[in-house]
């Protein structure tokens, strides 16, 4: 079957659906019984949504994951760097440093 567009007076080459006989039958048969598929085409389709959504989720979950991993480092890092011989030492070598500096100076 041959799909033309009136609007745009182009051929649009092949009809993309599917023309099945068949099908067309079963589908004349529900609708007469009052079957029209429609529930199912909405179960389809928030199905998709569902798997989408939760994919969503499970992205979202992992980036939480990570960030939370690099949050844990960076607490514990800092917690070992705060100690109160860390600081002693930190300040010691600040001390030293000037010191250089200042024979560094002197000496120039």
């Amino acid at each position: 079957m041959q799909h033309i567009s009136l609007l745009h007076k182009m051929d649009m080459g092949p009809c993309p659906k599917v023309h099945s006989f068949q099908l067309r039958k079963e589908y004349q048969e529900a609708k007469a019984k009052g079957q029209d598929n429609y529930e199912r085409e909405l179960e389809d389709v928030i199905d998709r949504l569902i798997v989408e959504c939760d994919r969503k989720i499970a992205r979202a979950l992992k980036r939480l994951s990570e960030e939370d991993a690099k949050a844990a480092i960076a607490i514990s890092v800092s917690e070992v760097t705060q100690t109160p011989e860390i600081l002693e030492l930190s300040k010691q070598i600040k001390e030293k440093l000037k010191e250089a500096d200042q024979y560094g100076n002197f000496c120039s």
